[in-house]
């Protein structure tokens, strides 16, 4: 996402904050114990989520023409959703794996109060933290650890052109801020979409 784009998102997002500030709280449901982080974890993994967020990523890649070693035929296109498919799943298992070791729910949840200002902190702060069982917020780095293990890890290894650690983690930050951006846009936006 470009500079300009990502810009865009955020005040789109912030204008749409106001009305949604007035929102009546909530109670958070229950952190997931291990049993529903799995269960999380292989349906966002092997389910039709991940199938699919691959598929749009690989179009995107194939239509930017990225990365140019890889041509833009059926072939080409395998081989972007396949990289995009394994980067995914290298993310999606890093982040699980911190979280069940620290006994944590690295999951999104709405935050149970109102105002736009602790609305806003709450969707930025998502990505670094976590619930402890006992339904407590606690700095996590399940979350990032996932972002960067899904970028650095293919650029480092398997990805065609030249990128190594270094554009891995460049990768990173704006992986985080994505994160962000998409946290910021399911705290405020109506609840029957932020499912």
């Amino acid at each position: 996402m470009t500079v300009r784009c990502q810009r865009f998102v955020l005040v789109a997002l912030l204008l749409c904050t106001a009305k949604a500030s007035a929102q009546s709280v909530e109670a958070e449901p229950p952190p997931l114990d291990d049993r529903g982080l799995l269960k999380k974890y292989v349906w966002s993994t092997l389910g039709p989520t991940g199938l699919m967020t691959s598929a749009v990523w690989a179009g995107l890649d194939e239509w930017r023409d990225s990365p140019q070693a890889w041509t833009r035929e059926k072939r080409g296109y395998a081989q972007r959703w396949a990289s995009e498919y394994a980067a995914a799943a290298i993310g999606s298992t890093t982040k699980y794996a911190v979280a069940h070791f620290r006994h944590e729910d690295p999951s999104f949840v709405r935050c149970a109060c109102t105002g736009t200002g602790p609305r806003l902190r709450h969707a930025l702060a998502a990505p670094f933290m976590a619930r402890t069982s006992d339904g407590e917020w606690a700095f996590s780095p399940a979350t990032v650890a996932g972002i960067a293990a899904e970028h650095v890890i293919p650029a480092a290894t398997w990805y065609p052109e030249a990128r190594g650690v270094r554009d891995g983690a460049a990768h990173v930050v704006t992986g985080v801020l994505s994160k962000m951006t998409v946290d910021v846009g399911r705290e405020f936006m109506p609840k029957r979409w932020a499912r």
